[in-house]
């Protein structure tokens, strides 16, 4: 007696070895099935103790014909008798295979029809019944009776999973494909150790981590349900059913020593699904479950020991897709987990889901291995990798000889920028920054700015007053951009140029390009994406770097709020400091979306870290939210639709009184603004505590110019203070 053992498509090749593994003979029959020899009894095991089987069908009958009449067909050769006596009755649901989808000619009742008037059928879907399949195809097609009655996936204790939950057999199947408890390979004759500790840094309802300990216990899946199609199916000996139920109880065992299973998330509610589905389970005291984002993840987090992550699995599914109304973002993720595994656990292996395989190669890490498979309708990647470190590489600079010679008229911007990147030499060897301002205007044929980014080169030009000959303009533009390659010894390629002139309102953030090209540059312990093509600005105020290494020193366990947050670089540092929530605010949703990237670029989501779309005077006069860290950086003006347009030397004093309403005593807010001529209004002076530390805010890349911002610490109390 031959049986048919169905899987996801994609998980045949380990669904045979682990039937082998119990001992039963099985042999891949396509990508999503295996064909099973061995009687009932080998049948009765597989649904007991498989934990990638979806159904064990028993064939019946096989038709081969036109699809339209399979159904008549199949009705007249199944032997009714023999299958439903004494039967309480009969439900029947009709797969289709892909050739036939959608016929609704080929339906369940053309075969209740052709049945027997005797025989023991119901039209409803009662539980309690024994269950046929019809599978039509266009040439063949074939009766079942399914001894799994529900699909097997469904064990019993997942009442409810977070969104786009895996289904367990998936869960499983990704367990077994990463080796989970079993020996690595490394010769002929020689095996390492298992690897006994297991991560799921994005648990949701715990799927992975509870299919995880029902294995390192020996727990058949099968076990903690009770009813199986084949209970009603008339020849089943109930006997050989509990004597192997009563096996699988008795080969239930401790966890081996050094097992240890940790599952993170940023959702509560998921958390509370994951620990009362692991309780059903019988293994919630196997699994920690702790509130934490993959961006607060670190060594012993982890489990890993002195650095040593040789023993450590990551197996994990990710948000994609389905789950984040940005894939854009969703690839982020994925970048931060191989990032955060690359930083902290570099022997580690990961095992991860993801339906596009380029938002699988985000994460950075070495393919090893891989499998295509199906999760309920949508088709995933199952990708094996091993972390990648890669030191950062350090941020352009001159030195040596020029790369090529430079006309005369060059030379003079070449010789600057060797003497500038000679003065900042010890700075950038200590700061250890990527992304820097070069030269800012110091020459006044020159009047650009050149900012690095990494390999990476931005030149801003000021448009000059419209008196300038434009073609006297463009040939200056030309040779500034030959002096940086010059002294840079950089190609074209690596060079961007943006011209500057008077914005007014949000004209500066319009998009200019499409290609969509992010580049990440590390700042501290965040790692922030700048686009050099398609905007005017990179998405990065440089001068605000030591601001944003302040905010996250002093984020720790704060309500962080981040006024015009542009590109939310700001949050990023006070996310990475142990803010305990954030909110950016702006009115740009092209500028959310980017902070929602870089967001989860360093692994945080939307859960603790939440990003408003309005006018920031509009909310925070509105908001009863309190907050114990802000900073507030205002453009010197704005256009509004709900109110008059901001003007940041008129509306100020305003702006920071609803802050300041805001702000928990002990608070603190950091105000900055770039406006040169911006003074401070007289009565914040005396209703608060004023800081001036705009000198201290200027990093050295920018001192040659002081007046680039003013930066002021404001906190409840009276008095004035200057930081000079």
């Amino acid at each position: 007696m031959d049986f048919v053992i169905t899987c996801l498509p994609g998980v045949a090749p380990l669904l045979v070895r682990e039937l082998t593994s119990l001992g039963l003979q099985a042999s891949e029959q396509g990508g999503a099935a295996a064909r099973l020899a061995g009687g009932v009894e080998a049948a009765m095991q597989v649904c007991l103790r498989s934990r990638l089987a979806e159904r064990v069908l028993l064939p019946v009958a096989r038709y081969e014909g036109d699809p339209l009449e399979a159904a008549p067909a199949l009705a007249d050769a199944f032997d009714w008798s023999r299958h439903t006596g004494g039967a309480p009755g009969l439900y029947l649901r009709v797969d289709h295979e892909r050739g036939v989808r959608g016929d609704s000619r080929v339906t369940a009742s053309r075969f209740l029809r052709a049945a027997p008037a005797s025989a023991p059928v119901r039209r409803d879907s009662a539980e309690r019944a024994l269950c046929l399949r019809m599978q039509v195809g266009e040439a063949v097609s074939e009766l079942f009776v399914d001894f799994s009655g529900e699909s097997l996936q469904r064990r019993g204790y997942r009442l409810a999973g977070g969104q786009a939950p895996l289904r367990e057999t998936l869960a499983a199947a990704m367990l077994v494909a990463a080796g989970w408890l079993q020996p690595e390979p490394r010769g002929e004759d020689d095996a390492a150790a298992p690897r006994s500790k297991l991560v799921d840094p994005f648990c949701g309802s715990g799927t992975l981590l509870i299919e995880a300990a029902l294995m390192a216990t020996g727990r058949a899946p099968g076990l903690l349900r009770s009813e199986f199609g084949l209970l009603y199916w008339p020849q089943i000996d109930r006997a050989v059913w509990q004597r192997l139920r009563e096996a699988a109880h008795a080969e239930i065992r401790e966890a081996p020593a050094g097992v240890s299973l940790k599952g993170f998330d940023a959702d509560p509610a998921v958390l509370r699904q994951a620990r009362a589905n692991a309780e059903r389970a019988g293994v919630l005291g196997l699994i920690h479950f702790e509130r934490r984002e993959l961006g607060s993840l670190r060594q012993r987090d982890l489990g890993v020991a002195g650095g040593d992550s040789s023993d450590l699995l990551v197996v994990t599914n990710p948000p994609w897709g389905e789950r984040l109304e940005d894939q854009e973002q969703a690839g982020w993720l994925y970048h931060a987990l191989g990032q955060t595994l690359a930083r902290h656990a570099p022997q580690a292996r990961a095992l991860v889901v993801g339906h596009k395989v380029e938002i699988l190669d985000r994460t950075g890490m070495t393919l090893t291995a891989q499998w295509r498979v199906r999760n309920g309708p949508l088709q995933v990647w199952l990708r094996a990798m091993a972390p990648q470190r890669r030191a950062p590489a350090p941020p352009l600079r001159v030195s040596g000889e020029a790369a090529f010679d430079v006309p005369e008229q060059a030379q003079a911007l070449v010789n600057r920028l060797r003497k500038n990147s000679r003065q900042l030499r010890r700075w950038l060897d200590q700061s250890g920054v990527q992304a820097y301002r070069l030269y800012d205007r110091d020459l006044p044929e020159f009047n650009v700015c050149i900012d690095i980014y990494g390999d990476k080169v931005l030149v801003h030009e000021y448009a000059p007053p419209k008196s300038i000959d434009p073609a006297a303009a463009e040939q200056r533009r030309v040779w500034a951009v030959s002096a940086v390659r010059a002294a840079l010894g950089v190609h074209r390629e690596q060079v961007f140029l943006r011209t500057r002139s008077q914005q007014r309102g949000h004209r500066q953030y319009q998009k200019l390009d499409q290609a969509g090209e992010y580049l990440v540059v590390e700042e501290g312990a965040a790692r922030l994406l700048v686009n050099l093509r398609d905007y005017l600005d990179s998405g990065l105020f440089l001068d605000h770097r030591p601001m944003r290494l302040r905010l996250a020193q002093e984020a720790s366990g704060k309500r962080f709020l981040n006024l015009f947050g542009y590109t939310g670089a700001a949050t990023v540092h006070a996310a990475l400091g142990g803010a305990s929530r954030t909110v950016t605010v702006d009115a740009s949703k092209r500028y959310l979306d980017w902070a929602g990237s870089n967001m989860a670029a360093n692994g945080f989501s939307s859960v603790q870290h939440e990003r408003v779309r309005a006018d920031v005077m509009k909310w925070v006069s509105e908001t009863r939210d309190q907050f114990d860290l802000v900073f507030c950086d205002p453009p010197t003006f704005s256009n509004s639709k709900s109110r008059d347009d901001f003007v940041v030397q008129r509306d100020h004093g305003e702006l920071i009184r609803q802050i300041m309403r805001r702000m928990e005593p002990g608070g603190v807010l950091y105000f900055s603004c770039n406006f040169r001529g911006f003074q401070l209004d007289d009565q914040i002076r005396r209703w608060y505590a004023v800081e001036d530390i705009s000198r201290w805010s200027i990093p050295d890349d920018f001192r040659r110019n002081m007046k680039i911002h003013y930066c002021f610490a404001i906190r409840h109390g009276h008095g004035d203070e200057d930081a000079g």
